[in-house]
């Protein structure tokens, strides 16, 4: 892409960080707090210098319009104690991040490329949730295992899998026989890998804005 995923422009004009960390605030109300996985510290910069977020007392704070609420990192890569040093293992190193902050933890997750995701789509999440592990499926049958939400024993699987070369997180779905589900709207799973995705999200949300 050029640039990182997290901080392009699509929805509302606001970063998908701010986006998608105000999405699931709303979707877990209940939730003191929201957490964001990052990379190492250098990828924090950018975080910081967006002007919806302020830092107090090492805390990072999310302001947009009446929204505020304070966002907690995860690292996952160098500069984390080497027995977390997730570097080289792809998007099984947010989950594992996740789940080293807090191993009794269920986590509900949200990847940074899916500009379209809803409270409505994260609310039929955790109305059909089931354990172990529950993840949109896209209209090919192919799972999501990014729009989840991961109990403990299915992350502690996660690791398992990693300690045998097994990195994709939708490995663990199969293993465990997760549940699968469609979404009840197909945009909520579009998702940007490429710059021609990114120009096609961004005609999506302007015929939205428009209707």
């Amino acid at each position: 892409m050029g640039t990182r995923k997290e901080l392009l422009r699509v929805v509302d004009d606001v970063p998908l960080f701010v986006h998608l960390l105000i999405v699931l605030r709303e979707a877990c109300p209940e939730s003191e707090v929201v957490f964001l996985s990052l990379r190492d510290h250098d990828s924090l910069k950018a975080i910081e210098n967006d002007r919806h977020i302020t830092v107090a007392n090492n805390q990072l704070i999310l302001n947009h319009g009446a929204t505020t609420f304070p966002v907690h990192v995860l690292y996952d890569g160098p500069g984390v104690p080497s027995e977390y040093d997730n570097t080289g293992i792809g998007p099984a190193a947010g989950l594992l991040a996740a789940h080293h902050q807090d191993e009794s933890a269920h986590w509900l997750v949200v990847a940074c490329d899916y500009p379209f995701i809803s409270v409505a789509a994260l609310s039929q999440l955790r109305r059909e949730w089931a354990v172990p592990v529950i993840c949109f499926e896209n209209k090919d049958g192919f799972c999501e295992p990014l729009l989840s939400i991961w109990s403990p024993e299915a992350l502690r699987t996660l690791e398992e899998n990693i300690q045998k070369a097994i990195l994709g997180p939708s490995s663990v779905v199969k293993r465990l026989r997760g549940k699968t589900i469609r979404p009840l709207e197909e945009r909520w799973i579009f998702n940007v890998n490429t710059p021609a995705d990114l120009e096609l999200a961004s005609n999506m949300e302007a015929k939205s804005q428009a209707s």
